[in-house]
């Protein structure tokens, strides 16, 4: 076989190559289709943000509907850190406090910290926390009552109207024998920590009670640094 019949059956298996992948090309889209807009587009609406992979710390609040420094904490610190990282957080609210349950022939009776005022307030705080299922209008609806808690009625009823809650629900609740029982609960929840509680309020963060004074200082602080230190997870929102 000759030298250039050789050099000819080369050339033309070239070309053959050559036609089969400018076939192939021809269904891949240009370069233009994948501009920097197209290419952002695709990474945000595909790819879940860093926090929303992060489960949520557990925040569990012991309090009394009465106390000052209960009052204090969910004004300064619970509210203001929810408002700022209410994906990072899941509240969990135990009013009871320091309060003592005792069974009777027809039910519970309850003695309060702060007296029977408290335990009323304590009741319509039990019955709002059972009713009210939405996390953010709970919260803002027991830090409404707790501002100014002395007439536990009077102030449920207009916290319930700026947050467009149904009143009527949480005040026969907490009037009859779903308010003891929901009140029993809450009771048993706060007499089962150990050590036995000594603070009102004493706080859990992922059911640890490890700094007290830190967490009731800055509980945004405090919670980042579960998140950061002990989970070892990165959250942009604590920077």
């Amino acid at each position: 076989m000759s030298v250039t019949y050789m050099t000819r059956i080369k050339v033309m298996a070239f070309f053959v190559v050559c036609f089969v992948l400018w076939q192939a090309l021809r269904h891949f889209p240009s370069f233009s289709d994948f501009s920097s807009q197209s290419l952002d587009h695709r990474w945000n609406s595909g790819a879940p943000s860093v926090s929303s992979l992060v489960s949520p710390v557990v925040v569990t609040v012991f309090y009394e509907a009465l106390c000052p420094d209960s009052r204090s904490f969910f004004t300064k610190q619970l509210l203001p850190t929810f408002e700022k990282i209410p994906h990072l957080i899941q509240i969990n609210l135990v009013p009871y406090g320091k309060a003592k349950t005792e069974l009777t022939g027809t039910g519970y009776a309850f003695s309060c910290q702060h007296g029977p005022l408290e335990c009323q307030a304590n009741k319509i705080h039990a019955c709002a926390i059972s009713k009210l299922t939405q996390a953010d209008v709970q919260l803002r609806y027991a830090t409404c009552m707790i501002s100014d808690n002395m007439s536990p009625e009077e102030i449920g009823e207009q916290c319930a109207q700026e947050y467009s809650v149904q009143w009527k629900a949480i005040v026969e609740c907490a009037g009859g024998r779903e308010g003891d029982e929901l009140l029993k609960h809450h009771g048993d929840l706060t007499n089962s920590l150990q050590p036995t509680i000594s603070f009102v309020p004493t706080i859990l963060l992922d059911q640890s009670d490890d700094n007290q004074p830190g967490i009731l200082k800055n509980l945004f602080k405090e919670v980042c640094g579960v998140l950061q230190h002990k989970r070892m997870q990165l959250v942009p929102e604590c920077h």
